[in-house]
């Protein structure tokens, strides 16, 4: 099957409508679900009442505090809408990047018929009220100079509107990358500049959608101001012929490969 990729191409993103299907999406969704009470309870041990409209409050009030940076760094990673690592290794995750439309898709858009996935993806929930899931404007390469290149793929695991928020990108805004550091609490990299660019807000997208962009293209987090929780997968691609120092899965052999094997 063959996609075109033109949008891509030239914005340097595309959106790709019900690729993915049902089965896999719930597959995947049902994972994240079952494993939002663990989280949940981690934020709790710091007082975090994530069951009320005050979680978001709570979170900004921990992180901005002047001692934040000491918080175990599993527990800072969770308050910003992480899934912890054992979540994310779990190979229900692979039930998307398996399908062969989605493979089309990724294969159009990097030129390669030989995939690999960055290990491991990352799995996110978006509580409502929680702003400070939302990561702030920034390119993916700032993240993953281990890659020599690579194509994000964000996939919404539940409704995406105005109130549940998605990604926004910022056209025009891949030409070159820019400098950035980390934040005051050592999970995100500081925001960079949009000033100058085109804002989209990737919404509506639905259960079945996604959303693919290249490592240079500035894009952030919208707010969730919905009273549901989202659910999301970022999965990162490259082809045979780039490089990696971590670890990779190899989408032929569909065998995870380690830094010193590769």
């Amino acid at each position: 099957m063959d996609f075109e990729t033109n949008d891509f191409a030239e914005k340097g993103y595309q959106i790709f409508r019900g690729i993915v299907p049902r089965e896999r999406v719930a597959a995947v969704k049902g994972l994240l679900e079952e494993s939002l009470e663990r989280a949940l309870e981690m934020m709790n041990t710091l007082g975090i009442r994530t069951e009320t409209q005050h979680v978001g409050a709570d979170i900004r009030a921990l992180l901005a505090a002047p001692n934040a940076a000491k918080i175990d760094r599993d527990l800072r990673v969770t308050m910003t809408g992480h899934f912890p690592l054992d979540v994310r290794l779990n190979k229900t995750l692979w039930e998307i990047p398996r399908d062969e439309t989605v493979q089309a898709v990724i294969k159009s858009a990097l030129g390669s018929n030989s995939l690999r996935m960055h290990m491991p993806p990352t799995a996110r929930f978006i509580l409502p009220s929680n702003a400070e899931a939302g990561v702030p404007a920034h390119q993916d390469v700032s993240y993953n100079r281990h890659m020599s290149d690579c194509l994000t793929m964000w996939v919404p695991l539940v409704e995406i509107d105005e109130f549940c928020g998605g990604v926004t990108v910022f056209e025009g805004s891949d030409a070159t990358e820019l400098p950035t550091g980390l934040n005051s609490y050592g999970i995100w990299n500081e925001g960079v500049s949009t000033e100058g660019f085109d804002v989209t807000n990737c919404v509506p997208m639905v259960p079945g959608d996604v959303l693919i962009f290249n490592k240079l293209l500035i894009h952030q987090s919208m707010p969730n101001v919905s009273d549901r929780t989202r659910f999301s997968v970022d999965y990162r691609f490259f082809r045979e012929s780039d490089t990696s120092s971590k670890h990779y899965l190899d989408m032929q052999s569909w065998q995870v490969v380690a830094p010193a094997l590769s």
